[in-house]
C-alpha cells in the first residue's frame, strides 16, 4: 500500500496552486465551487486536498479565457466542458478573433492609470475585505505586473465607481458588498451569456472576419446605452407595480374591516345592539 507521502509526490496544495498561477486561494475556491475545476485528484481530510499538475494548466486558461477575452463563467464552463449546446467550436473561434480589440479597449483604457492592489486603501477609501470580495466573485480581476498586483482599465473605473457610491452614502455598511455583487454579477452574467450566443450565431461564417471585432465593440457601446436606459425604465416600471400591489392590499384590507364590521354590528349583545335597547329604553 502506497505511502501518504508517496501519494502526494508532484501534487499541489490550493496555496501552491495560487502561488503557481497568480490566482488568489479564494478564486479558486471558488471556481471549485461553481464546476469550473473537477473533484481534487487526492483528499486526505476533511480539509485538505491535493491537486495534480492539470490543475495548474487549467486555472491559467481560466484566468486567461477571463481577463483577455473577457467571457462570462458560464461560457468558461462551456468551453472546458465542450458544451456544445451553450457554444459552438467555431463560435469560439470567432470570440478568440476578437481579443486583441477587447483586450485593448477594455483592458488598456487610455488615460487611466494602473492602480496597485496596495493602495487601493488609500486612493479610494475602500476596505480590501470588500475589494478581496470582489475579486472572488469575478468583479475585479487583477494582474501581476512586476511583481505586483494591479488594477487596470475599467477595473480602476470599477474602483471609482465604488468610491462615488461610498462619498455618495451609499456605503457597503449600508449595501454590504456581499449580500449585493451576487445579484449583479448573475444578473449580468445570463444576460451577457445571452449577449455572446446572440452575436456569435449571427456573425459566424456571415461576416467578414475583418469586420468582426469593430462590429462586436460597437455593439458592446451601444447595448451599454441600451441597458442603462432600460434599467431605468424597468424601475420605474417596478416602483409602479410595488404601488399598485400596496394599494390593492390596502383596499382588500379596508374592505375587510368594514364587512367584518357590518358582521358585528347585526349580531345581538354587542356594544352596536345594546346602546340601540338603552336608547329604546
Amino acid at each position: 500500500m502506497p505511502s501518504k507521502r508517496k501519494k502526494q509526490e508532484g501534487l499541489y496544495k490550493i496555496s501552491d496552486l495560487s502561488r503557481e498561477t497568480g490566482v488568489p486561494t479564494a478564486t479558486i475556491k471558488f471556481y471549485l465551487r461553481e464546476g469550473l475545476l473537477p473533484p481534487a485528484t487526492v483528499k486526505t481530510g476533511r480539509n485538505m486536498a491535493y491537486y495534480d499538475r492539470t490543475f495548474v494548466d487549467r486555472i491559467r486558461f481560466i484566468k486567461e479565457l477571463q481577463q483577455k477575452r473577457f467571457l462570462p463563467l458560464d461560457v468558461i464552463k462551456a468551453v472546458l466542458n465542450r458544451d456544445g449546446s451553450v457554444i459552438s467550436p467555431h463560435e469560439v473561434d470567432t470570440l478568440v478573433g476578437i481579443e486583441g480589440k477587447f483586450y485593448e479597449e477594455i483592458r488598456y483604457a487610455p488615460g487611466i492609470e494602473p492602480v496597485a492592489y496596495d493602495a487601493v486603501p488609500e486612493r479610494f477609501g475602500l476596505c480590501l475585505r470588500n475589494i478581496d470580495a470582489c475579486i472572488e466573485m469575478g468583479v475585479l480581476t487583477p494582474i501581476v505586473r512586476n511583481g505586483v498586483r494591479t488594477f487596470e482599465g475599467d477595473d480602476v473605473r470599477m474602483l471609482e465607481n465604488f468610491a462615488a457610491l461610498r462619498e455618495a452614502g451609499l456605503t457597503s455598511e449600508l449595501l454590504p458588498y456581499k449580500q449585493t455583487m451576487p445579484a449583479y454579477v448573475e444578473a449580468i452574467g445570463k444576460l451577457v451569456a445571452e449577449e455572446l450566443t446572440f452575436f456569435t450565431r449571427a456573425v459566424t461564417g456571415k461576416v467578414d472576419d475583418a469586420e468582426v471585432p469593430q462590429l462586436a465593440l460597437t455593439g458592446v457601446k451601444l447595448g451599454e446605452k441600451l441597458i442603462g436606459l432600460l434599467r431605468r425604465k424597468l424601475i420605474l416600471r417596478a416602483i409602479q407595480d410595488l404601488r399598485s400591489q400596496s394599494t390593492a392590499e390596502s383596499s382588500g384590507t379596508q374592505q375587510s374591516l368594514d364587512a367584518n364590521d357590518a358582521r358585528v354590528g347585526k349580531q345581538p349583545g354587542v356594544d352596536g345592539g345594546g346602546e340601540a335597547r338603552d336608547e329604546a329604553r
